[in-house]
């Protein structure tokens, strides 16, 4: 798919993200198609969180165990044992409060990578009564940012914008970072990542392309949020290496 031969025509400014969306003429309804840029080094796990918080519907967990908004026993030891695994990745810095949006536990951290930051993301999912954990890192969760702002600005809920891109019923690692597959439990080649998972409204697809490695470089990462009566959108992250 080729973004330099699409016209594109500008709609706003979020975050520090230049986003535009497509005329129409390219896609037949009722898909939507945005492209965004993103610069690498503002991609932090405190503003992932943040903007997780204000779009999709995220409230802090302040209370303990014992308490109905807190973690039961079982999430708690999801929990603990999805940290386990961030830290032997050595994501440890800049670690986010716990938050519960819809059926889900999230929280962030984050590592330095050879070109930026990394982000990585805990979702702790309690779904008819069963409990599973999505562990989500770099270019995917640069695609969640974006999309919920996309999915907000263009006038769904938080609740919606959570049901469109958190995963439900959905146990899964995406070890991705920006260098691409770097893990021997990844799946696809060194520097292409894919990821698919299930949400309350549908699924969301994940790819990303390392375009140009290194310090000036860039990666592009592609989102489809399918489901929830909505068009099927497509969202395309330009992230510079910068």
């Amino acid at each position: 798919m080729s973004i330099s031969r699409r016209k594109f025509t500008k709609l706003a400014i979020l975050g520090g993200a230049s986003v535009a969306a497509t005329s129409g003429i390219f896609f037949p309804k009722p898909a939507e198609a945005f492209v965004i840029g993103l610069i690498l080094r503002a991609l932090t796990s405190r503003a992932v969180f943040g903007g997780l918080l204000r779009f999709a519907a995220g409230r802090i967990i302040r209370g303990a165990l014992s308490d109905e908004f807190g973690p039961s026993e079982e999430e708690l030891l999801a929990i603990q044992l999805a940290d386990k695994d961030f830290v032997e990745r050595q994501f440890r810095e800049n670690k986010t409060e716990l938050a519960r949006a819809q059926t889900n536990i999230i929280w962030g951290q984050q590592r330095q990578d050879k070109w930026g930051p990394n982000v990585g993301f805990g979702f702790v999912q309690k779904y008819q009564g069963e409990t599973s954990t999505a562990k989500i890192t770099g270019p995917t969760m640069a695609g969640i940012h974006v999309a919920s702002q996309v999915l907000a600005k263009q006038g769904l809920s938080p609740n919606q914008v959570a049901d469109s891109l958190f995963p439900v019923n959905s146990q899964f690692d995406d070890w991705c970072s920006w260098e691409g597959d770097s893990f021997p439990d990844a799946t696809g080649s060194r520097n292409v990542c894919f990821q698919n998972y299930r949400t309350a409204f549908g699924e969301v697809t994940s790819r990303y392309d390392l375009i140009q490695p290194g310090r000036g470089g860039r990666g592009n990462v592609e989102l489809i949020v399918e489901g929830g009566g909505q068009p099927r959108r497509e969202i395309i992250v330009e992230v510079k290496f910068s």
